[in-house]
């Protein structure tokens, strides 16, 4: 037991309960979530990152896995469970071992935006964290319909203060139904959900397994990859240049990126409606004029041509999200046509 804190089981008496082990520097960490007082224990044999037998052994099994699998970065579960302290050295550790960039994301599942930004700072930025309070905003948005603002999407969003050390996500395993922390977004409001965190400059956006692929068990879900593909590749292929945001309808809302000369006929318009249809205006200069716009999406079958200043009014029908490129930017993009 001396490179374990804690367990939750007595084999002896059969009872279960949380067991701290008594000796020498046998402590429960610190730098952990301060929920229930100290949340360092969360299940099991709970490892003692404080034991230098444990953090030796530790630090050279993350160096050998990158090495041995050739890794481009890792996923660290519940880090709020964990040591900060340590969480710092193991990615220290990790990153001094390769020659090439070495992302890390961690999972700390809490809706506090401000006990988030603390965690980057404590761990001096040296990974991202899953953006929770953004998916609690989606959550809600989806449940509610008509009676959420979308001018508060991204309120307490950590993506909206540190948008270099995020990860948006729609849903997780964790979040689907019958999971631990169920929070699963409404499926009319998916396709909506992505594309706030696929179309815009900030954040390092994950898509779900489940919800591309279909999610099989007690409650089924269909795949939304015919839905999600256009989103994915406007992202790819059109997401780029500064981003000009329309935030001022309580239902209405969307924003436009103009575009760099590094991705020819980039550019595009993003419309989302949590009520009914409407249109938002979105210019992009003289230099655009005449140019052809059609809905990546489908929810619009005709074509957008801009005016003589390069403006037009941008159609999204109502509980859904339009996203408006360049004709012939879509053309040359042969998972479209």
């Amino acid at each position: 037991k001396s490179h374990f804190s804690a367990t939750d089981y007595d084999a002896r008496s059969g009872e279960t309960a949380i067991y701290k082990f008594a000796g020498e520097g046998k402590e429960f960490a610190q730098a952990v979530d301060e929920e229930f007082g100290n949340y360092d224990f969360l299940m099991y044999a709970n490892i003692d990152y404080y034991h230098p037998d444990v953090v030796e052994e530790t630090l050279y099994w993350g160096r050998w896995i990158t090495q041995e699998l050739g890794l481009d970065g890792m996923r660290m579960d519940a880090v709020k469970h964990i040591d900060e302290n340590f969480m710092e050295n193991f990615v220290r550790s990790v990153r001094e071992s390769v020659d090439r960039s070495f992302f890390v994301v961690g999972e700390y599942w809490r809706g506090d935006p401000d006990r988030l930004r603390e965690y980057l700072s404590d761990v001096n930025y040296h990974m991202t964290l899953f953006d929770v309070p953004l998916h609690f905003n989606l959550f809600e948005a989806s449940h509610r319909g008509r009676d959420y603002d979308l001018r508060e999407i991204f309120k307490d969003a950590l993506v909206s203060f540190n948008p270099m050390n995020v990860v948006t996500f729609v849903d997780n395993h964790d979040s689907q139904h019958r999971q631990s922390l169920e929070s699963f977004i409404e499926e009319w409001f998916k396709e909506i959900a992505y594309a706030f965190i696929l179309l815009r400059k900030d954040g390092y956006p994950c898509l779900f397994y489940g919800d591309y692929y279909g999610i099989g068990g007690e409650v089924p879900k269909a795949p939304l990859k015919e839905r999600l593909d256009p989103l994915l590749l406007a992202r790819k292929y059109l997401a780029y240049g500064e981003q000009v945001d329309q935030f001022d309808d309580a239902h209405i809302v969307g924003w436009q990126r103009l575009g760099d000369e590094e991705h020819a006929d980039s550019g595009l318009v993003a419309v989302i409606s949590n009520t009914d249809d409407g249109s938002l205006y979105f210019s992009f200069g003289e230099s655009q004029a005449g140019s052809v716009w059609i809905d990546i999406t489908l929810h619009h079958h005709h074509e957008i041509i801009l005016s003589d200043q390069g403006g037009a009014d941008f159609p999204v029908s109502g509980g859904q999200v339009s996203v408006w490129v360049k004709k012939v930017a879509a053309e040359k993009i042969p998972e479209v046509m």
